[in-house]
């Protein structure tokens, strides 16, 4: 159990009510405190931007947190008087943790199907990424079982030259102070299967691919766009930027049972967000898709719903409405559950070639009419 600081969402309002700031802005004779309001000022406005960058940042230790948020260029090379360093640590929340677990290895079968891969380890605290690598098998986890002194490098092999010294320490150091501030790595695993390129332009192309989802992972964690343009979307969306614990569940993942024919997929990325309720995956996956005559004229059509290549729900229609001019019409399902195709697909795997396609279409919808494989796929 250890203690950790941690600096709250709302801070700037949290700093404003807190008595010993009050203090600090209106009375000179503080311990450490400048007589000149405008410098007392100054400080707390440079504060203010330091602890805005960093809310929801925890910290390990007093020391840890000090350095961070109030010296050099955090603060602009303002000097922070020790009245003021002194006030703020005592709004930040501090509460004991327990620390994580290291991670267990992947099962045989998600390293057999990972291959070779690209992958990044991310700060929690700050969504920072802090290591690029490449490797096979558990070398994804073997940085947090080095740092944390615990065995399991098994199958864990590396590729290309080993880090510098002065790197190793570095990324010790960095997953010791996440670990000990009570979290744990995110590990993201950018590119997976990858292949030797024959092709200059294509190995360029998926050289792209990579640098975009690492830039969309600094983009959910900074509230700001990186990205200007919608260059990088891989052709198959399921080898995109993914945690290893969400391909771990992609390929542990049985095979589905044989599709129901006449019957229809939809492709539905938000289904994989654990956190949608089953009301809120419901209206995702009813909107609206180019649904054929034919489709729509069946009674009860069984539409299966997929995510990552994972089964997340399974609806019948009972309607169907229009979405859209008639000459770019889309339609949208109204439908219940289906709890013995539920029973029997939700959790399993599902890939293009059960539908005989070599690839999901960009729109998401498959429909299967006949057994008959589709031609020119």
């Amino acid at each position: 159990m250890a203690t950790v600081w941690t600096v709250p969402d709302d801070i700037t309002r949290v700093l404003l009510a807190a008595p010993g700031i009050r203090d600090f802005l209106t009375n000179d004779e503080g311990r450490g405190a400048v007589s000149d309001p405008k410098v007392r000022l100054a400080e707390f406005a440079a504060v203010v931007g330091s602890l805005g960058k960093n809310a929801g940042r925890t910290f390990s230790s007093v020391r840890d947190a000090s350095g961070v948020l109030f010296e050099g260029q955090a603060v602009g090379g303002v000097m922070i008087s020790d009245a003021l360093r002194l006030a703020v640590m005592r709004v930040i929340t501090a509460e004991p943790r327990e620390r994580k677990p290291a991670p267990n290895p992947l099962p045989a079968r998600v390293v057999e199907n990972l291959g070779l891969y690209v992958y990044a380890l991310r700060d929690p605290r700050d969504k920072s990424i802090f290591y690029v690598g490449v490797g096979r098998g558990n070398k994804i986890y073997s940085h947090d079982w080095d740092a944390l002194g615990e065995a399991g490098t098994l199958d864990a092999e590396s590729v290309g030259e080993p880090d510098r010294e002065e790197a190793r320490k570095a990324w010790i150091q960095r997953i010791r102070d996440i670990y000990a501030a009570g979290h744990s790595v995110d590990h993201v695993v950018l590119r997976h299967r990858i292949e030797a390129a024959h092709d200059a332009t294509a190995e360029a192309r998926e050289a792209i691919h990579v640098v975009t989802d690492a830039l969309r992972l600094l983009e959910r964690g900074s509230g700001r766009t990186v990205l200007t343009n919608l260059v990088g979307e891989p052709a198959d969306l399921e080898r995109r930027a993914m945690t290893v614990e969400e391909l771990a569940v992609q390929y542990s993942a049985l095979p589905a049972p044989d599709l129901p024919v006449p019957g229809a997929l939809v492709r539905v990325s938000a289904a994989a967000d654990q956190s949608l309720s089953a009301e809120e995956v419901y209206e995702a996956a009813r909107c609206p898709w180019p649904a054929s005559a034919t489709a729509r004229n069946i009674a009860g059509l069984p539409v299966i719903v997929f995510a990552d290549n994972i089964v997340r729900a399974v609806y019948r229609v009972g309607s169907w409405s229009q979405v859209g001019p008639n000459a770019d019409q889309q339609f949208r399902f109204t439908g219940e559950p289906d709890p013995e195709l539920e029973a029997a697909f939700v959790g399993t795997r599902v890939t293009p070639d059960r539908a005989g396609l070599k690839a999901w279409p960009a729109h998401g919808w498959v429909q299967r009419m006949t057994t008959a494989r589709p031609h020119k796929r």
